[in-house]
């Protein structure tokens, strides 16, 4: 539990890796889950002429409180693994910022405007917005910045102000 939800000390590359791998296999689980609670629970609804329909959304209920849960779990979690990663290449948590929220604003800002006010069929109008543009260009280079200061580049060589390295005595 330390190693998820904890927002103290430090961490390597390799438990980050782990943490995406983790996560991503939590998704599938509760991909899988879904499409076999819910999916079968609403096709045999369907085939009992309608009767069922309480089984299919109680099951779409249950699977939607889990997946809930789960979102919030893997946010929380996410931040402060990022956070410990962050400590480990010597900054603060203050760097989720540029890492994680703006790239996140300029992205819902850009895919916002292009629904709300292109649509789909109008996706080269939208592109040759320079602000849109601007937008999604900044949250590119924001996003391959952080992928690089955390995914790539190893940490703080010995200590530093946020605990021991966790690599010493290992290089």
């Amino acid at each position: 539990m330390n190693y998820l939800f904890s927002f103290s000390g430090r961490i390597n590359r390799a438990k980050l890796w782990l943490f995406l791998l983790i996560a991503i296999g939590a998704c599938i689980v509760y991909a899988v889950l879904f499409a076999v609670l819910v999916g079968f629970s609403a096709f045999t609804a369907q085939a009992n002429n309608g009767n069922g329909l309480l089984a299919a959304g109680g099951s779409l209920l249950f699977m939607g409180l889990v997946g809930f849960v789960l979102d919030i779990a893997l946010f929380i979690a996410s931040l402060a693994v990022t956070t410990k990663r962050l400590h480990d290449r010597n900054k603060g948590a203050i760097w989720l910022i540029p890492f994680i929220f703006v790239p996140t604003v300029l992205n819902t800002y850009y895919y916002a405007t292009v629904f709300t006010r292109y649509g789909l069929n109008h996706m080269a109008e939208a592109n040759a917005n320079p602000v849109l543009m601007v937008c999604s260009l900044a949250a590119l280079v924001l996003w391959l910045w952080a992928f690089v200061e955390l995914y790539c580049l190893r940490g703080t060589v010995g200590d530093n102000r946020y605990g021991p390295d966790p690599l010493a005595g290992r290089i």
